[in-house]
């Protein structure tokens, strides 16, 4: 069985960061937990632990500011769209040229 979430308390065992760490990241909407129903604490999807672990390398290894760590994620999301579009126009691509190869 996957888990859908995380609890804050394993989110900060998994990456042992520092609780106060966590609070500044969902207050500068760096990481966005959510309320499930029949859970009575907001949770953590599981997308968000990716954020969460390159956010965590870009600061500690990396000495990269909050301000910096928004930047590189806003251009990593973006490129990550722009490869989603590249391979709907490139799918639309091939199923053109199959449809011309066959008539």
């Amino acid at each position: 069985m996957t888990q859908d979430f995380f609890y804050r308390r394993q989110i900060i065992e998994i990456f042992e960061i520092d609780e106060d760490f966590l609070s500044e990241l969902e207050h500068e909407e760096l990481i966005h937990s959510i309320r499930v129903e029949a859970v009575p604490e907001h949770v953590f999807p599981v997308e968000e632990l990716e954020r969460i672990r390159i956010i965590q390398n870009l600061v500690k290894e990396l000495e990269v500011n909050l301000a910096g760590v928004e930047v590189i994620l806003e251009m990593r999301d973006n490129m990550i769209r722009m490869q989603q579009q590249f391979n709907f126009i490139l799918e639309k691509l091939v199923g053109e040229l199959k449809t011309h190869m066959k008539g």
